[in-house]
C-alpha cells in the first residue's frame, strides 16, 4: 500500500475505537461463586449466563457515528449507509431487543433486513458499535476466571474464536486474544485453537520477524501472531497489531486458509 493510503486507513481505524461511554451505558451482572465455579469446570463462557446489559440508546448514538466515520472515509458507502440506518428499529422495544441480540458474537441479522441492505457493512457497523461495550464488558468480568488456566480454544468471556495471538517473550507462552472483547487468555504453545489439532505450521514475511501466521491444513483455519521477543522495547497493543496486519490476512486467505472467528463463534454449553 502507499503511504499516503496508509495513513488514511490508520486515521480511519483511529476514528472507529475513539468512541466512549458513560458510565452508565453497560451494566453488569456478577454470576454467585458457586455458578462460576460450575460454569468454569464445564468451559462455558460467562456471556452464558450473565450478559452484559446494554443502554439501548447509546449504543445506537455510537452506530450512528461509526457510519459517519465510515462515510467520510468512503463517501461512496453513504447511500448504502442510509439504507441501514434507516431499516435499524424505531421504537424503544424493539431497540432493546435489537441491541441485545447484536452484542452477541455470531448473532445473525441477515433475516432483519431485506436484500436492498448490504449485510456486510451492517456487519461492519455493527462490530464496530459493539465494540466499546464489550471492551469493558471484558475488562471486567475476564476477572472472574482465571486465564492463565482457561487453555481453550474459544474466549473464556464472551465464546468468540480469536482473531490474534501473542507469543510472550518472557517464557514464550501463547496467548489468544479475542476480537470481540478483547480478553487475553493462554492456550497451549502449538497446535490450531479452532480445531484443536496438534498440528500446525507457520510462515512470515521475509524480513519482519515479529509477525508469524500460524495455519491448520485440518480445518485451514489461520491465526496471525506476534513474537514479543521480535518487537523490541515497543509495547505490543494486539488491537493495533490485528488491523495493521491485514496484508498477513490477504496472504493467508489467498492461499485457502479462513480466520475462523470471522463465521465461527461458540455460545453454547457443549464446546
Amino acid at each position: 500500500m502507499k503511504e499516503n493510503s496508509l495513513q488514511q486507513m490508520d486515521g480511519f481505524y483511529k476514528e472507529l475505537i475513539s468512541t466512549w461511554l458513560s458510565e452508565d451505558s453497560i451494566v453488569f451482572q456478577t454470576p454467585e461463586p458457586e455458578v462460576i465455579k460450575t460454569c468454569r469446570e464445564k468451559a462455558v463462557p460467562l456471556i452464558n449466563i450473565s450478559p452484559p446489559i446494554v443502554k439501548y440508546e447509546d449504543f445506537f448514538v455510537i452506530m450512528k457515528q461509526i457510519s459517519e466515520v465510515i462515510q467520510k472515509y468512503q463517501p461512496d458507502l453513504a447511500e448504502e449507509i442510509t439504507k441501514i440506518i434507516s431499516a435499524l428499529p424505531a421504537e424503544p422495544s424493539e431497540k432493546k431487543a435489537f441491541v441485545s441480540k447484536a452484542i452477541i458474537p455470531g448473532s445473525s441479522f441477515t433475516y432483519y433486513f431485506n436484500e436492498d441492505v448490504n449485510q456486510d457493512i451492517f456487519d461492519f457497523m455493527r462490530n464496530y458499535s459493539v465494540k466499546p461495550f464489550m471492551r469493558e464488558y471484558g475488562k471486567y468480568m475476564s476477572s472472574l476466571y482465571d486465564l492463565e488456566k482457561w487453555l481453550k480454544g474459544f474466549c473464556p468471556v464472551c465464546g468468540s474464536y480469536p482473531n490474534i495471538a501473542l507469543l510472550e517473550k518472557e517464557e514464550g507462552k501463547r496467548y489468544l486474544s479475542c476480537g470481540w472483547c478483547e480478553t487475553k487468555w493462554r492456550f497451549n504453545r502449538l497446535g490450531c485453537p479452532y480445531c484443536l489439532s496438534n498440528e500446525s505450521q507457520f510462515f512470515t514475511m521475509e524480513g519482519i520477524d515479529k509477525y508469524r501466521v500460524y495455519f491448520c491444513e485440518n480445518c485451514h483455519g489461520y491465526i496471525k501472531t506476534v513474537d514479543e521477543a521480535s518487537a523490541g522495547n515497543e509495547e505490543v497493543d494486539l488491537l493495533w497489531e490485528d488491523i495493521n496486519t491485514i496484508q498477513l490476512d490477504f496472504i493467508a486467505m489467498r492461499e485457502g486458509f479462513s480466520n475462523q472467528k470471522a463465521n465461527l463463534a461458540l455460545n453454547d454449553s457443549e464446546k
